[in-house]
C-alpha cells in the first residue's frame, strides 16, 4: 500500500512539474509574439513618420535681421526632406554658427509637414576697433560683424582694450591676457544689474589695471581694477546724487571709501 501511494504521490508531482513547464513555456511564447507585434509595429510607424511624412512649409519666427531667401538657401534641409530625417539639434547649431545675430534657435516639428524654427536675436552693444577694421560686439562679446567704419545708425558703446587675440564673426572675442576677458564681462554684468547700461558711452581697458569709462556725456570715471566691481558701483550711484547734470569732469572711484571729483569744461575724455 506504501508502495502504491508512494508511486501516486509521484505521479502528481510530475504531472504539476509538467504542466509549469508547459505553462512558463506558454508565457515565454506569449512574451515573444508581444514582443514581435510591438517590434513589426514600431517598424512600420519608423518607415511611415521618416518616408512618407514630408516637409512641405518651414516657418521663420522672430527673425528680423536676415532675409527668409537668405535663411532657405543656407539652410540644410529643404522642402521634400523627410519630417524625421534631419537632426534638429545640428540644424540649430548650424544656424546659430552660418548667422552670428542668431543668439538661440528652436527648431521643432508640427505634424504632418511643418517645421518652425524660433529665434532669439542678439542686440549689438558695443564697437570694438581692430586694426584698420570695427567689430560689432553683442552683451557677452560675441562678434557680430565687421565694418570699415563705425556705424551711425545704431549706438553702441565703443570699447577699447588690451591686445585682441582672436576676433572672428560669430566667435566670442578673446585676449592675450585671459583675466581681461573676465575683467569686462563682470564690469558689464555689474552695470547692466544697477540699470546703468544706457549711461555707458565707452569702456576703455587697455590696461586691466587702470579701467576707465564714459558716462552720459558728463564724467570719465576711473575704476582702477576691476576688484570690489559691485562697491564701486553702489559707490558711484550714491556720488550721482550729489553732481548736477550739467556738471562735467572726471571722477575717481578706483578707492571704494574716498572719490575724487575735478570738474572740468569741454572734452572730458582728453
Amino acid at each position: 500500500m506504501d508502495d502504491e501511494r508512494d508511486f501516486n504521490d509521484y505521479k502528481v508531482v510530475k504531472f504539476e512539474t509538467l504542466k509549469q513547464q508547459q505553462e512558463r513555456k506558454s508565457k515565454h511564447r506569449r512574451a515573444f509574439y508581444i514582443i514581435l507585434v510591438v517590434a513589426a509595429a514600431l517598424s512600420f510607424f519608423v518607415v511611415a513618420f521618416t518616408v512618407f511624412l514630408k516637409i512641405s512649409h518651414i516657418e521663420i519666427i522672430n527673425s528680423t535681421l536676415y532675409d527668409d531667401e537668405e535663411i532657405f538657401a543656407a539652410l540644410p534641409i529643404a522642402k521634400g526632406d523627410s519630417l524625421y530625417g534631419f537632426d534638429g539639434g545640428g540644424v540649430e547649431e548650424y544656424l546659430q554658427k552660418h548667422f552670428p545675430y542668431y543668439k538661440t534657435v528652436s527648431v521643432t516639428r508640427k505634424l504632418p509637414s511643418t517645421v518652425i524654427i524660433e529665434v532669439t536675436e542678439e542686440t549689438p552693444v558695443f564697437c570694438l576697433k581692430s586694426g584698420n577694421d570695427y567689430y560689432i560686439l553683442s552683451e557677452d562679446f560675441k562678434v557680430l560683424g565687421r565694418t570699415e567704419t563705425v556705424p551711425e545708425e545704431i549706438s553702441l558703446i565703443s570699447l577699447s582694450t588690451g591686445y585682441v587675440k582672436r576676433c572672428v564673426t560669430g566667435e566670442t572675442l578673446s585676449f592675450a591676457e585671459t583675466k581681461l576677458f573676465d575683467s569686462l564681462d563682470e564690469l558689464w554684468q555689474t552695470l547692466c544689474y544697477y540699470k546703468l547700461d544706457d549711461k555707458i558711452d565707452y569702456i576703455d581697458a587697455s590696461n586691466r589695471f587702470d579701467i576707465y569709462i564714459g558716462y552720459n556725456g558728463q564724467l570719465r570715471i576711473y575704476m582702477g581694477d576691476i576688484k570690489d566691481c559691485d562697491t564701486k558701483i553702489r559707490f558711484l550711484l550714491g556720488i550721482m546724487e550729489h553732481i548736477y547734470d550739467d556738471q562735467t569732469g572726471y571722477l575717481d572711484i578706483s578707492n571704494p571709501k574716498e572719490a575724487t571729483f575735478s570738474p572740468k569744461s569741454g572734452n572730458i575724455n582728453e
